[in-house]
């Protein structure tokens, strides 16, 4: 079976990738409103390890975000644009014989 990788799954690759790391930035946001509403109506030492826990995750989401947007800038920055040179190369090959 042969692997196919497009231009055009690089563009995907690159959304997809932006649209998730977004995502699980909502989901912690999401996650530590909801713990944070269960720690004002009964407060106990889970809620606030988990609060803690859940405060040492959002620290590192900037950073992870800006990981995810370097990988998407050289997906359609860099590997995009070397799959069009490679199919327009292998195009011309075919072509020209």
């Amino acid at each position: 079976m042969a692997f196919k990788f497009t231009d055009v799954e690089c563009d995907i690759a690159a959304t997809e990738l932006t649209n998730s790391a977004a995502r699980i930035e909502e989901i912690v946001n999401d996650f530590e409103t909801e713990i944070n509403s269960v720690n004002q109506n009964y407060q106990s030492e889970s809620a606030t390890a988990i609060i803690e826990s859940i405060n040492k995750v959002k620290n590192k989401i900037p950073a992870f975000k800006e990981e995810i947007s370097e990988c998407s800038k050289y997906l359609t920055e860099t590997v995009k644009p070397a799959y069009q040179n490679l199919e327009a190369q292998a195009r011309q090959q075919v072509e020209g014989n």
